[in-house]
């Protein structure tokens, strides 16, 4: 599939990665901007008054050699590049893994607005980052840097939900997405068997590193101000940004974080991460001494060999291919660094209220249909013997809860918002910059059994709930857009999340737990499910 002019300026959200073609030519046609950056001058497209360059080469290729090693600089190149596609996705898996037949599968465009398998190139030549801009006047406009979810293991910061074009246009920011290594190859530690790899374990959050520095050097041309940059990412865009936050070389490079269901505040040791990758080389059949060999090998082989790996082991947080700490570039886990005052900068955190809807709905389990001894059964999974006296203890917070309700609530709650209250904890105790807290509760009316769930408030923070058609039959989504975008880019403008739309949104604090909460009626809630909370600080 080849993406046109036309399917640009007609706002196409499909996610495509063909060869990026390059010209001769250094004339301006009307309507084609084109940027000098460090590397070389890039073309655009102009689309309903936004400049949009896409593909844009922050980092050489990393196959071969580069293969598991830090990022390069792109080789500069003469005459104008045409950036007017989506780049190639990492080297990933085919599949998502969400159960095509299970009830999130046949939801999954309304929800995502493209199918998990979408037609796609994936390429190791993929260091590339989209720019959304309203002008090119250098008006040094605030900088919002969008780092997609997917864990740490898929996904793409390309197609109709992180289009930056509203953004830009009704928000007056430069809205950036942008692609890094993944999974196995971009975050598999062989630093115990060759020295030459020390940095594997954290290649793909180094890539992240790299695209920033190219914002800060390059991000002027096209209207932002490299002192106003702000990362915001959702799922294991949130654990990226939190690894971030631990990262020594990345101090300096942001200067506002939104974390948005999603932290990775602890993470594995090396010595835990050099059994994967071990186990990995046993399944590729490259002995120890001769790890070298594996920058050799196709990508799709090693992405095959993980994907096998993942499969047979148990059941456990971080059990993939997932940053390593103990290591020069991440020394200690996120939210130990965080306390000790890595990250002064003001950050905002939060998730959505029903999250693990959709990883059950995905995996086939519909949550209406769970039985008391299914949750029984799930619990003892997740926390053992502590069990019985959990689902006690919300059965007494939520009494009209069903089994299924219990057992979304309480693995949303362990899964994803403890880890953000436990971070927002972490930052406040450091002190030196505010913290801000949000619960996202708006639910779809076209996928009621989805209620709030994970994910679903991503269109929201871009305005582009109209891509989307889980929004349709509520005339009051677009309001909620309006408001939660509006919050978004004036953190990143000053620091506050604000919008006409919403009450005035108080700082984070552990004595009153101040929480906004994004719904259709926004509005102010102190301790937001306590009872709940004190129930897993207690037991969990």
């Amino acid at each position: 599939m080849k993406l046109t002019r036309r399917d640009f300026t007609a706002g196409s959200g499909l996610v495509i990665a063909n060869a990026i073609p390059l010209t001769s030519a250094l004339a301006q046609t009307k309507g084609e901007p084109v940027v000098a950056t460090t590397a070389g001058k890039v073309r655009g497209l102009v689309n309903d008054g936004v400049y949009g360059f896409k593909g844009i080469p922050y980092g050489a290729s990393t196959a071969g050699v580069n293969r598991y090693m830090p990022p390069q600089k792109p080789a500069p190149w003469s005459g104008v590049r045409d950036c007017l596609e989506w780049g190639p996705l990492a080297p990933q898996p085919s599949q998502s893994g969400l159960n095509p037949a299970g009830g999130m599968g046949k939801d999954f465009a309304t929800f995502f607005g493209t199918q998990p398998d979408a037609p796609s190139v994936r390429s190791e030549d993929c260091l590339m980052l989209n720019v959304f801009t309203p002008g090119l006047d250098r008006k040094k406009r605030p900088v919002m840097v969008w780092i997609h979810g997917g864990g740490f293991g898929i996904g793409a910061g390309a197609g109709a939900r992180a289009n930056g074009t509203n953004l830009a246009k009704r928000r007056d920011v430069v809205a950036i997405s942008l692609h890094h290594r993944l999974g196995v190859l971009g975050y598999c530690h062989l630093g115990e068997f060759d020295s030459a790899f020390a940095h594997s374990g954290n290649v793909g959050q180094l890539d992240l590193i790299a695209a920033l520095e190219w914002i800060r050097d390059n991000v002027e041309a096209f209207g932002g101000d490299p002192k106003r940059v702000m990362v915001h990412g959702e799922s294991g865009g949130g654990g990226k940004i939190g690894t971030l936050l631990g990262m020594p070389k990345a101090s300096g490079l942001f200067q506002r974080a939104i974390l948005q269901s999603g932290t990775a505040n602890r993470l594995p040791a090396k010595e835990q991460a050099a059994m994967r990758a071990e186990a990995l080389l046993k399944e590729l059949q490259i002995a120890k001494t001769d790890v070298r060999k594996i920058q050799q090998l196709p990508f799709e082989q090693i992405i095959a060999a993980a994907s096998k790996l993942e499969a047979a082991a148990p059941p456990g947080p971080r059990s993939g291919f997932v940053p390593t700490k103990g290591t020069v570039d991440l020394p200690m886990d996120p939210i130990d660094a965080v306390a000790g005052g890595s990250a002064k900068i003001p950050i905002m955190l939060g998730c959505t209220k029903h999250e693990m809807a959709l990883m059950l709905m995905g995996s086939g389990t519909d949550p209406s249909k769970i039985t008391d001894e299914q949750l029984q059964m799930r619990l003892q999974g997740m926390v053992g013997a502590k069990a019985p006296e959990l689902i006690k203890g919300y059965r007494a917070n939520h009494p009209d809860y069903t089994a299924g309700d219990l057992l979304v609530r309480i693995m949303s709650d362990t899964a994803m918002r403890m880890g953000a209250i436990d971070l927002a904890e972490a930052h406040i105790k450091a002190g030196g910059a505010p913290t801000y807290m949000y619960l996202f509760t708006w639910e779809s009316p076209k996928l009621p059994n989805l209620k709030s769930a994970h994910g679903i408030d991503g269109t929201f923070y871009f305005d582009n709930t109209e891509t989307v058609g889980m929004a349709e039959g509520d005339p009051k989504a677009q309001g909620l857009a309006t408001n939660a975008s509006t919050a978004w880019a004036n953190f990143a403008r000053d620091s506050k999340p604000s919008a006409p739309g919403l009450p005035a949104w108080p700082e984070y604090t552990v004595e009153k737990r101040e929480t906004m909460i994004l719904s259709n009626e926004p509005h102010i809630e102190s301790d937001p499910m306590k009872d709940d909370r004190l129930l897993l600080k207690r037991l969990v």
